[in-house]
């Protein structure tokens, strides 16, 4: 199993059915560009995933088939950054990374390329489950790692990369990185205007929580703390309260206001 398998984030734009009905064909165009930029400057990076597009959904998978540590640590951790990426442009997304049998072959005339697999199946199944903006990584995901880096799990969550759910499932925070930045900020090593500092993942950050932030509040000026849209936003803020602590999400708020 391990070494047949690959790892896989499957990545879902929300509210794309309604933006297709809404806007015209170039506005739709340049959300679907915008997004497979962020793709494609990780494919050039990293030379190990593939990206796969159709529709609303992006598949982001590794090339070489096995597990490995550096798969998992590169997937989530690419991952985060992604979702980063399209929340700065006002893209909202949700997913889930899992690592399972995930096929990609050409047809036997080599004219259309296949993708199937049990992995996909869940992955598919855990995105659909959830109602916020984030990305889960599920338990055949994370669990192969912690049999080889026993307790590593733990002192990630520590380090506030995620939380670990009942249910066994890691809540990923798509600011990893902005820890260390507000460690730098504090210590007065961080260079202003802030948007233009360790580019791009850093204004992407600030950008992005900006985002999440503000459409959150206007669900909350209408009074709607339960609709179908707003519970995602209140739900992803109240995460993000919970996984970054009072005082640096205080911080990002000021930083990402600022940066405005």
């Amino acid at each position: 199993m391990l070494e047949n398998g690959r790892y896989l984030l499957f990545l879902d734009i929300l509210g794309f059915s309604s933006l297709v009905e809404r806007e015209n064909p170039e506005t739709i165009y340049s959300v679907i560009d915008n997004a497979l930029g962020a793709f494609s400057r990780w494919e050039g990076l990293n030379q190990q995933f593939k990206t796969i597009y159709f529709s609303d959904t992006f598949l982001f998978y590794q090339e070489p088939k096995g597990y490995g540590d550096w798969a998992f640590l590169d997937v989530y951790g690419i991952g985060a950054m992604l979702l980063s990426a399209l929340l700065a442009k006002g893209i909202p997304a949700r997913g889930s990374i899992v690592f399972g049998e995930f096929e990609v072959k050409n047809d036997s005339q080599n004219r259309h390329q296949l993708y199937f697999g049990k992995a996909l199946i869940e992955a598919y199944k855990a995105e659909r489950k959830e109602q916020w903006i984030g990305i889960t990584i599920q338990p055949s995901a994370w669990h192969p790692y912690e049999n080889k880096n026993q307790g590593n799990i733990r002192a990630f969550e520590n380090e506030r990369v995620w939380k670990r759910r009942s249910d066994d499932v890691l809540l990923l925070n798509p600011f990893i990185k902005l820890r260390g930045w507000y460690s730098y900020d504090l210590m007065g090593e961080v260079d202003k205007p802030y948007i233009e500092w360790d580019q791009p993942e850093f204004p992407n950050d600030i950008r992005g929580f900006r985002y999440l932030i503000d459409t959150a509040s206007e669900y909350a000026s209408k009074g709607d703390f339960s609709g179908r849209e707003a519970v995602k936003y209140h739900s992803t803020v109240a995460f993000l309260r919970e996984i970054m602590g009072v005082e640096m999400f205080k911080w990002a708020e000021r930083i990402s206001h600022e940066s405005a």
